[in-house]
């Protein structure tokens, strides 16, 4: 996905610097003291970071016209820039644990309703992942069941430097605090382990204040994990009804486009195709084009057939070593490699590294 596709509702991006929502206060404190009243987040924005709101937008390319942006799409290089403003003015880079200790059910508005009215915690985390792809497709999201564990997980599907810490933690955070209401802070049921996907900030101390387990830096992926046999616990809030009626609102009021974006859409198809990826004329057959009309567009997107399937390769590769496999022949197979020389040349070209180090760095971490 490149930088500059505006795919990204302009809507959902507003809701991280709603502080009305974010921030619980005294109306005649704040009122006497800054002269600005709740129900002007613009204002109190303004007052705590110093950043005039439609002058940080302009600063990012936004131009928010008469309606406030209502309709409109932005893109990850947009979204970062005002990202990094607001950590600027704050002067704070760990921004994205305290913004995701404010964001409740109800700062995630509709998409939050829907998904905690689920039945199950299974269904609620399919229902988020469901919404990520929707709302803010830079970002894959994915609930995965291994044993006696299971884990949500968080990648990229365009890289977000410099500011990945930004929104692996405004969302892990956010998405802690759920699940520690809906399981009633139940210390049996709460997440066993937290593992990020990058090396560890010179902040990461912090995160301890907001994560009560173990946290550990420098997995090959960003997860919360927890127990398997939490998929099936009976969410409080469950109502199917109210659950597809507040999915429905979503989407008929913030206007998406993550699912006619090619790429997204060829790489959840090679992920369905695990250990049989299809060619890209049977890839693009099934995506309802040829496979001429697929290169093309995936060349105006920034990419092609060959880096959607390397990217869906590298990301069961990391998966299969941190499950514990150890067969790079088996692993060659399953990911469509001539030989394992085939798949180790690949492997160092993705990470700097042969399988049998990566292996080992796996190791030493655990």
């Amino acid at each position: 996905m490149d930088l500059d596709t505006k795919c990204i509702p302009l809507g959902h991006i507003q809701t991280y610097f709603n502080l009305k929502k974010s921030i619980e206060v005294d109306a005649d404190w704040l009122m006497k003291r800054t002269g600005i009243t709740p129900e002007n987040p613009d204002e109190l924005m303004q007052a705590i970071t110093g950043l005039e709101p439609s002058a940080m937008y302009a600063r990012a390319g936004v131009d928010l016209g008469d309606e406030d942006g209502v309709g409109m799409f932005v893109s990850s290089r947009q979204v970062l820039n005002l990202v990094g403003q607001i950590i600027e003015a704050l002067d704070m880079p760990y921004i994205g644990l305290p913004m995701g200790n404010l964001m409740t059910v109800s700062h995630h508005g509709m998409a939050g309703l829907a998904a905690v009215t689920q039945p199950t915690l299974w269904d609620c985390g399919q229902a988020v992942v469901r919404y990520c792809r929707e709302l803010f497709p830079p970002l894959e999201m994915s609930i995965t069941l291994d044993g006696d564990e299971g884990w949500f997980s968080i990648e990229e599907n365009t890289s977000l430097a410099p500011y990945t810490h930004f929104f692996v933690e405004l969302n892990m955070v956010s998405f802690y605090n759920i699940f520690r209401d809906l399981v009633a802070n139940d210390p049996e049921l709460m997440p066993v382990r937290v593992e990020l996907g990058y090396p560890e900030p010179a902040w990461g101390h912090i995160y301890r204040r907001y994560f009560k387990c173990p946290v550990v830096f420098g997995c090959h992926q960003s997860r919360i994990i927890g127990k398997a046999s939490l998929a099936e616990y009976e969410l409080p809030l469950a109502n199917r009804l109210m659950a597809m009626t507040a999915e429905k609102s979503l989407f008929e009021n913030i206007p998406t486009r993550a699912m006619k974006y090619l790429p997204l859409r060829l790489r959840r198809l090679l992920i369905r195709y695990y250990g049989a990826f299809p060619s890209l004329e049977n890839a693009a057959s099934e995506l309802g084009m040829s496979g001429r009309t697929m290169r093309r567009k995936l060349k105006d997107d920034g990419t092609s057939y060959q880096q959607e399937l390397d990217f869906v390769r590298q990301k069961f590769a990391r998966e299969y070593f941190a499950r514990g496999g150890d067969s790079i022949t088996e692993l060659a197979h399953l990911l469509g490699f001539a030989d394992s020389s085939a798949f180790a040349k690949a492997f160092r070209r993705w990470t700097d590294m042969s399988p049998k180090e990566y292996m080992a760095s796996i190791q030493a971490r655990t």
